[in-house]
């Protein structure tokens, strides 16, 4: 039996997490994907509630990947890292089932992070509004969040994304996991 794996990609909003996670998943079958940004929107008025919502979300998001890795089957999940608490939970529960546990943080500088944002023009969540210059206060906020847990994170393979195609960034990371 194959040692599961849990995956964390770990990057800013607009940075190619789900893209690459559904790949991951296309490829590798019965992994399971955690997209907390299509769990999120089935909580009723969310948007009014967004801070427990979100709170809830991370706790339904390990209680699953602790649930499936029994399985053996590996599990991807794409999560802006803004405290580091989190991944150490993810880490323990990858531990736990004795599963590798992969970090990866795809990265672009913050002007180059919030412009693909800003060209992708909405957080990711079905049934926001579109994003705009009365957002970019939170915007900046959010990367300056995530961007001061990254010195914490000894164990990230840090993804450089400057002009790097999503398939580049693809192989990129299935080319670092071993078993």
């Amino acid at each position: 039996m194959k040692r599961p794996k849990l995956i964390v990609l770990n990057g800013f909003a607009g940075s190619g997490k789900t893209t690459i996670a559904k790949r991951y998943i296309a490829d590798n079958p019965l992994t399971l994907l955690i997209e907390g940004d299509e769990l999120i929107v089935n909580i009723g008025q969310w948007l009014t509630h967004e801070e427990e919502a979100r709170r809830l979300i991370y706790e339904l998001s390990k209680q699953i990947a602790d649930t499936y890795l029994t399985s053996g089957n590996d599990v991807i999940i794409p999560y802006l890292i803004t405290d580091n608490a989190h991944l150490i939970s993810f880490r323990e529960i990858a531990q736990k089932h004795d599963a590798s546990f992969y970090n990866f943080l795809l990265f672009n500088e913050k002007e180059v992070a919030i412009g693909k944002l800003l060209e992708r023009g909405s957080w990711g969540e079905a049934g926001t509004d579109p994003i705009g210059d009365t957002d970019m206060p939170v915007i900046s906020d959010l990367y300056d969040k995530m961007a001061s847990q990254l010195e914490a994170q000894t164990d990230a393979i840090i993804v450089a994304q400057q002009d790097r195609t999503i398939d580049q960034t693809y192989s990129f990371i299935v080319g670092h996991m071993v078993q």
